[in-house]
């Protein structure tokens, strides 16, 4: 072999490797990634239950439903 199939084959070589390498630091990084991302989300916020719901016993202040005319008629008026 020449000096210059030496150096293509090497240069080969060396970027397999790289690839190789970079594939598997990029895989590993990315699966603890996730490990942490589990981690972090379990746990932030406290159970809230039906009890907490401010909205629950909310008052009545929409003033259509205490002066609407037509509640009552099940037909349409304009018929």
């Amino acid at each position: 072999m020449n000096k210059k199939g030496i150096i293509i084959f090497v240069s080969i070589i060396l970027i397999v490797v790289v690839g190789v390498i970079g594939y598997l630091l990029l895989d590993s990084s990315s699966q603890r990634a996730e490990d942490v991302s589990k981690i972090v989300n379990q746990g932030v916020l406290p159970s809230l239950g039906e009890s907490t719901n401010p909205m629950k016993n909310k008052p009545d202040i929409n003033p259509v439903d205490a002066s609407n005319p037509f509640r009552s008629i099940k037909t349409n008026p304009f018929q």
